[in-house]
């Protein structure tokens, strides 16, 4: 269902990113073109757990998010209250929140990381390549339209159910851009799409989404990029001259000093 286009030099590449508006297309990128899509938790769960369930997976989130609420503020100023007035939208941002913040710092979350930036994408799909890399473009419009039209008022009922430890049979995902941000996710700009179940690759739950080829309704709605490690000397340069490094990717003295490894390759 991705549309894979080689993608030889930078200019390809600016080619292809520029039909693809800023508002309605997310980007991913990978530093190995042949991994799935799937989140760090399920591919940590299967690493103890062979083909676990839903129910399992959930209930393992959900004593994690448990512990992080009880402890979180030992560490952070950060503070997450739950909404007292049944707006199901407030709701499913509190579930949410921590597992943002959680992901940001090392946790292993259902939550996908994402970009609205297409060359931040290229920053993390270059980062630590050895083989051929690769870029995730998926129109996150037409996808929220999909599943306004297939579930309605609904919807936000089933993005609710998806942290009962009960199996929950409907397949979606959704973005989530979250009310509190820290300084990483604003320079990255970054974005996580959520899906409803955690022991399912990203490919199983897009199936769900009548795609042909690469197309819905007739619009473009996924594509691959996948890019020749020959060519990472020269993508680097790029994106310096653009001033994407770790330095601007990362905040304080971690970035900086992440940074100084290009000295090896540029």
């Amino acid at each position: 269902m991705w549309k894979e286009i080689k993608i030889e030099s930078w200019h390809e590449f600016n080619d292809v990113i520029s039909h693809l508006h800023y508002n309605e297309w997310i980007f991913r990128g990978q530093r190995n073109s042949v991994w799935d899509l799937q989140s760090s938790l399920y591919r940590e769960i299967q690493k103890v757990i062979h083909q676990p369930t839903n129910t399992e997976c959930v209930t393992i989130e959900n004593k994690m998010v448990n512990e992080f609420y009880s402890s979180s503020h030992l560490y952070s100023s950060l503070e997450f209250q739950a909404p007292t007035n049944g707006n199901e939208k407030d709701w499913i941002n509190f579930r949410l929140e921590p597992l943002s913040v959680m992901q940001d710092y090392g946790t292993p979350t259902r939550l996908l990381d994402w970009t609205c930036s297409p060359y931040i994408a290229a920053f993390f799909a270059l980062d630590g390549a050895e083989d051929d890399f690769s870029i995730y473009a998926l129109n996150v419009k037409e996808i929220e339209e999909y599943d306004n039209n297939r579930y309605g008022d609904y919807f936000f009922h089933y993005k609710q159910a998806i942290f009962s430890p009960e199996t929950i049979s409907e397949l979606f995902i959704f973005s989530y851009d979250p009310y509190q941000k820290n300084e990483r996710l604003r320079i990255q700009q970054g974005v996580f799409l959520v899906p409803s179940v955690i022991n399912k690759t990203m490919d199983d739950i897009l199936k769900m989404y009548n795609i042909r080829g690469n197309k819905m309704n007739g619009n473009d709605v996924t594509y691959k990029l996948i890019f020749n490690k020959e060519n990472l000397q020269d993508y680097w340069y790029k994106l310096k001259q653009m001033n994407i490094t770790h330095e601007t990717i990362y905040p304080g003295l971690e970035g900086f000093c992440r940074s100084l490894k290009l000295h090896i390759l540029l």
